[in-house]
C-alpha cells in the first residue's frame, strides 16, 4: 500500500503505511540507499548515484501533509550536510533547529530594514615597513540583543534564503561612506561580497 511520487526534480517522496516504527523506515532507507548504490548501466556507461533521505514519522501533531513532508524534507537537508548515501530521522532536535532557523531569518529581514549590517576596517599592513597600505571591509551584525555577530553565524542562512545580496548592498553603501576617511596617503578599501 505504500506509494512513490516524484516532487520534482530529483526529489522524490515514499508513503509508507501500516509500519510499526521507526526501525521499518530505517530498514527501508537502508534498502534503498543500498539499491541506489549498485551501478546502472545506461547507453553501454556504468552510472554511479547516490542518496540522502530524510525521514518524518507521522504523529498527531501533523494536521496537514504539508507539514509531514516539510520535516522529512529538513531532515533530508540535514542528511545531505553530513554526506551524501546516508538517511536521517526528524526529531524534536531538527523541529527546534527548524525553529531557530526562522527566527533567524525573520532577524535577517529585521536587520536589513533596520541598517544593522556594518563594516568594521581591518587594516592592510605592509610587514617590511609596518605601514598601513588599505583596509578589508569586514561584515559584522550589530544585532540589539545580542551584539556584534560575526558572519559565521548568520551567512549561511543569508544565502539560503536570498537576502545576501541585500546585505551585500547595504555593506557596499555603508563601507562606501566611510572610504573619505580611511583612504587618505594612497590607502585603499577592499570588500568581500558574495
Amino acid at each position: 500500500n505504500d506509494v512513490v511520487a516524484r516532487l520534482g526534480g530529483d526529489e522524490f517522496a515514499i508513503l509508507m503505511e501500516d509500519i510499526t516504527g521507526v526501525e521499518d523506515a530505517c530498514h527501508t532507507a537502508q534498502r534503498i540507499l543500498q539499491a541506489l548504490s549498485e551501478p546502472m548501466q545506461v547507453e553501454g556507461k556504468e552510472l554511479f548515484t547516490s542518496a540522502s533521505i530524510g525521514i518524518a514519522m507521522g504523529e498527531p501533531r501533523y494536521q496537514q501533509p504539508e507539514d509531514l513532508l516539510r520535516d522529512a524534507d529538513v531532515a533530508m537537508y540535514r542528511a545531505k550536510a553530513h554526506g551524501r548515501q546516508r538517511f536521517e530521522i526528524f526529531d524534536e532536535r531538527l523541529h527546534r533547529e527548524a525553529l531557530q532557523l526562522l527566527d533567524l531569518e525573520s532577524d535577517l529581514r529585521h536587520a536589513l530594514q533596520r541598517n544593522e549590517f556594518e563594516p568594521h576596517f581591518q587594516p592592510i599592513v605592509d610587514l617590511r615597513t609596518g605601514r598601513v597600505l588599505g583596509y578589508e571591509s569586514l561584515l559584522r551584525w550589530n544585532h540589539p540583543q545580542q551584539g556584534l555577530v560575526l558572519p559565521g553565524k548568520f551567512l549561511k542562512a543569508a544565502e539560503d534564503n536570498g537576502s545576501i545580496e541585500q546585505i551585500d548592498w547595504q555593506m557596499l553603501g555603508n563601507t562606501c561612506r566611510e572610504i573619505p576617511a580611511l583612504g587618505t596617503d594612497g590607502r585603499y578599501v577592499t570588500l568581500n561580497v558574495s
